[in-house]
């Protein structure tokens, strides 16, 4: 059995490329049979590819006294191999405080991010973790009963980058009896055997009663399953990423906007891949699949329609557009006194205000420059934010009209509409800066006096 699983191993690591000669890997070890199997077989692998091992080493600080013998246990089996070992104690409980983590999810963020620190500052090229089938069909079990969606059933990858799991083939049976012929010692886990944890009730509850009850060979068939959705999830991603070029209209740190007329020209499963895509390069992490369909169902909603996706993401329809927005911040009221002959300049944005001869006056088809009565304006404006009860009479029509319904109808985006000015007089508004002027102070042939307004951002 010994040379036997040797053998799978090592043609796994082939089917795979996972090492090349002269590689320089560290492992992860927790003390536990998985990684002391994966050590045992990567230093028997050590001559045939001249490869240079080295071990890392978590110290949660999650079990006391058990924690401390675990990291123990690791020092010694890296001298009794004669091998480097890398170790680092961790506080995850107040790691989880400050990141607002769960323990898992906080334990993993510290694990990885400690072996790749250590990749870095020592010059290796992989790292290898324990992770076997039996991981990899309780987490296409997970993933499928929380509604991940494709990319979820693909399971644990084999590579990422540059993070190998050479023991992906064997299930957790072969690794106990390796360990068992070949004596390893190892450390078990106490929190492995408590099922408040969700993978631990999958693993020690779930699966068994699948192998029970409906096939004895479920681990191998969802790993089977897991390697097709692999690689449909490559084909995907690629489609997805050729479309997603031409959906995303802007993309930045704090704001990214989906064109929703191209996304439905996609099939539905490809629409919503690429909310998918588009939330997972937006915040950054991985993402609920229900939040997916949630976004979904804005395609279908009225403007102005939104969900918060938490810490501090929303996102909203804006006509024919998915707007996504970082912390939205309420606008500040702004107000400036505006004196009729002089040009004002603020931080993000310039007013003019000029008497001028009839002669100088030019008229274009650009709303940022307007001339108006300077006599039916008066002598002191206001500049300000708009509010939701202010109405004026656009230019051309006679009967008055409420600004956020103007606003609308000039398809001005949602996200743009807490920065429109209005320039008033008293209680009437003169001019929608930028936009347009209101029609009780145009210009006519009886103007005496004209004045040109001029708006703009910087």
């Amino acid at each position: 059995m010994l040379r036997s699983f040797f053998n799978r191993f090592e043609s796994f690591v082939r089917k795979y490329q996972l090492v090349s000669e002269n590689d320089k890997i560290i492992v992860g070890v927790s003390g536990g049979i998985d990684s002391v199997v994966l050590l045992d077989l990567l230093m028997d692998l050590r001559g045939l590819y001249k490869l240079d091992i080295s071990i890392a080493h978590i110290n949660h600080q999650l079990r006391g006294e058990e924690s401390d013998q675990d990291q123990k246990f690791v020092e010694k089996l890296a001298e009794d191999y004669g091998i480097e070992c890398f170790v680092h104690v961790a506080d995850v409980k107040a790691f989880m405080v400050e990141h607002k983590a769960s323990l898992q999810v906080g334990a993993r963020e510290i694990r990885y991010k400690f072996f790749e620190t250590v990749k870095i500052l020592k010059n290796l090229t992989k790292i290898a973790t324990a992770h076997n089938a039996n991981d990899n069909a309780e987490t296409v079990l997970l993933n499928l009963l929380r509604g991940s969606g494709a990319s979820g059933l693909g399971g644990i990858p084999v590579v990422r980058e540059s993070i190998i799991r050479p023991l992906l083939f064997a299930e957790r049976s072969d690794i106990e009896q390796y360990a068992k012929l070949k004596s390893l010692k190892y450390r078990e886990d106490s929190s492995n055997l408590k099922n408040h944890y969700t993978r631990n009730f999958i693993r020690h509850t779930l699966l068994p009663q699948v192998l029970e009850r409906i096939n004895p060979a479920a681990i191998a068939a969802l790993n089977r399953n897991a390697a097709i959705f692999q690689e449909l999830e490559t084909f995907v991603e690629n489609e997805t990423r050729n479309i997603y070029a031409s959906v995303a209209k802007n993309f930045d740190s704090e704001k990214l906007i989906l064109d929703i007329f191209k996304l439905r020209n996609s099939l539905l499963f490809l629409q919503e891949t690429i909310i998918m895509t588009a939330l997972k390069d937006f915040v950054k992490g991985e993402v609920d699949y229900a939040k997916v369909h949630a976004i979904m169902d804005l395609l279908d909603s009225e403007t102005g329609s939104s969900i918060e996706l938490g810490n501090g993401v929303v996102v909203y329809k804006d006509r024919r557009n998915l707007v996504f927005i970082k912390n939205p911040k309420e606008p500040e009221e702004f107000v400036a006194e505006i004196l009729p002959g002089k040009k004002y300049e603020f931080d993000e944005f310039y007013l003019s205000t000029e008497i001028v001869d009839r002669s100088d006056v030019h008229f274009s088809l650009s709303p940022v420059v307007e001339f108006v009565d300077a006599d039916l304006v008066g002598d002191v404006l206001t500049l300000r934010t708009w509010h939701s009860g202010d109405s004026f009479v656009p230019l051309g029509l006679k009967g008055h009209k409420k600004i956020s319904d103007f606003l609308i109808d000039s398809k001005i985006p949602i996200y743009q509409k807490s920065n429109v000015l209005v320039l008033t007089n008293r209680d009437n508004v003169v001019w929608v800066c930028g936009l347009r002027v209101d029609d009780r102070f145009r210009m006519t042939e009886q103007t005496r006096r004209i004045l040109k307004l001029e708006f703009g951002y910087k």
